[in-house]
């Protein structure tokens, strides 16, 4: 009896050991990296073999894309993964399609590629990563040349990996600021802290009142000693890149009016998320990549395009360099875009700017402490020679945020709601302060346009020292 026991956990042993070799590319596909993701030919533990299905392999390994090219993987291990990179060169604009299993379902997603004569790399997640989705079968890869009919490709490395999941809000901080983005609102900033200047919300006749020493100044106490100064109540608000582009397509509505192509960082009308394709994060900085959403449409419809943004703390201030390229194909249009969309919190509604015509001389600047929203405001211009604008709090000297891009003179401004703020955490407020510096220019497709702009806080004497000190750098 003994013996027969022995002989059966035996079995049993050996099942379990050789169930481990067969599935422990499996398991350990569950182990997740986050630090350096290599792709290449040459590298065994990450390399995915790639084949063609219709044969259009040159002899030096490029392909010919005059027509749709799938390619298939001749790789059959178990490997999860929620993150892929494609090292390639190219000379056109190119559309691909990676086709996996996730579940039960046969998945397959865009992306696009931009024309290269160097190694260039992408990486992506695949969609809805946030959720915890992973794929765990490759399928196959197509591309398809988008702006050129004799174009050529090469592949130089295709690899999958499985990243660590990060938190829906990612931040970084220095010693005077923390700032954050929304990776569900397509990384847009979220959250910017002043760390320093002892920043409070407190609640005055039902009204919240946000200042620096705000207790002492309006004599009651604080509801809020982390007030984030961004408005983030929609996907509409945040500190975001939005573009507009033709009317000519198959536009959608909002506010019962036709809208045009409009791809938005943070997501549409509806509240949908733009997609999140790529996101490093070092000490001080958030690189993010996200595919936008189509404003007035549903989250369907997403664009074609992708917007990049690098947000990082230097010289005392939030400096963002953004970048956009649409891959869409569809008719030029000429419209004034916002570079950027900017929205704080509403208890800040006095906008303040210089308007004389001798930048940085320390010129006495104009406050504009009743401006409303359109359309009974009209859409109302400012111009300022020191390329800057602020909105601050009621007193002279109120703390507040500014926004400053270099070149750039003419700011469309106005206040939604003002002095109607009554949540403890304003950020999350209806009411909220509006900054678009507007710049009209061609919208084109396969043509990256980009722009830097800084943020810097404090009162408005200690916001424009800070833009001059970066002007002058």
């Amino acid at each position: 009896m003994k013996k027969g026991i022995i002989v059966i956990l035996g079995v049993i042993l050996a099942v379990i050991i050789g169930g481990l070799g067969v599935f422990s590319p499996y398991i350990l596909s569950f182990v997740v990296t986050d630090s350096e993701f290599v792709i290449g030919k040459d590298n065994e533990d990450t390399a995915i073999a790639i084949t063609s299905s219709y044969k259009t392999f040159n002899d030096d390994g490029s392909i010919n894309l005059e027509k749709a090219v799938n390619c298939t993987f001749d790789d059959s291990k178990f490997k999860m993964f929620n993150y892929y990179g494609l090292k390639y060169t190219t000379d056109a604009y190119v559309k691909g399609t990676l086709t996996y299993k996730a579940g039960t379902k046969e998945v397959s997603e865009d992306f696009f590629l931009e024309p290269t004569n160097t190694e260039k790399e992408f990486n992506s997640f695949i969609d809805d990563f946030l959720d915890g989705k992973k794929a765990y079968k490759l399928i196959s890869l197509s591309f398809e040349a988008l702006n050129k009919e004799d174009a050529k490709m090469d592949i130089l490395g295709f690899s999958v990996f499985n990243r660590e999941i990060p938190d829906r809000e990612v931040f970084v901080e220095s010693d005077n600021l923390k700032i954050g983005v929304d990776l569900l609102w397509g990384g847009a900033l979220s959250y910017v802290e002043d760390l320093n200047s002892n920043v409070q919300a407190v609640s005055v006749d039902g009204q919240i009142k946000v200042d620096s020493n705000a207790e002492e100044r309006y004599n009651a106490k604080s509801v809020n000693d982390n007030v984030n100064l961004i408005n983030r109540n929609d996907t509409g608000r945040l500190v975001q890149q939005s573009y507009y582009g033709t009317l000519d397509y198959d536009h959608g509505v909002y506010m019962e009016n036709d809208w045009k192509y409009n791809p938005v960082q943070g997501g549409n009308q509806f509240n949908d998320a733009s997609k999140i394709v790529d996101l490093k994060i070092t000490g001080n900085s958030i690189y993010i990549k996200c595919r936008p959403l189509d404003w007035a449409k549903e989250k369907e419809f997403i664009t074609p395009s992708y917007m990049e943004a690098t947000y990082s703390i230097e010289n005392g201030a939030v400096h963002g360099k953004c970048r956009f390229v649409d891959f869409s194909g569809y008719p030029e249009a000429e419209s004034t875009q916002e570079i950027p969309a900017f929205y704080c919190i509403e208890p800040f509604n006095n906008f303040v700017y210089y308007k004389g015509d001798k930048p940085w001389t320390n010129g006495p600047l104009t406050n504009e402490p009743e401006l409303i929203f359109w359309p009974d405001a009209g859409y109302p211009k400012f111009y300022n020679k020191e390329n800057w604008a602020a909105f601050t709090g009621e007193f002279e000297d109120s703390f507040g945020i500014g926004i400053y891009v270099e070149g750039e003179e003419e700011f469309l401004s106005g206040v939604f709601e003002r002095e109607k703020t009554t949540e403890e955490d304003p950020s999350k407020a209806g009411p909220t302060s509006y900054i678009a510096i507007t710049k009209t220019r061609i919208f084109t497709s396969f043509e990256p346009f980009r722009y830097e702009y800084y943020l810097a806080t404090g009162n408005a004497n200690e916001i424009r020292e800070t833009f001059k000190k970066i002007a002058n750098s």
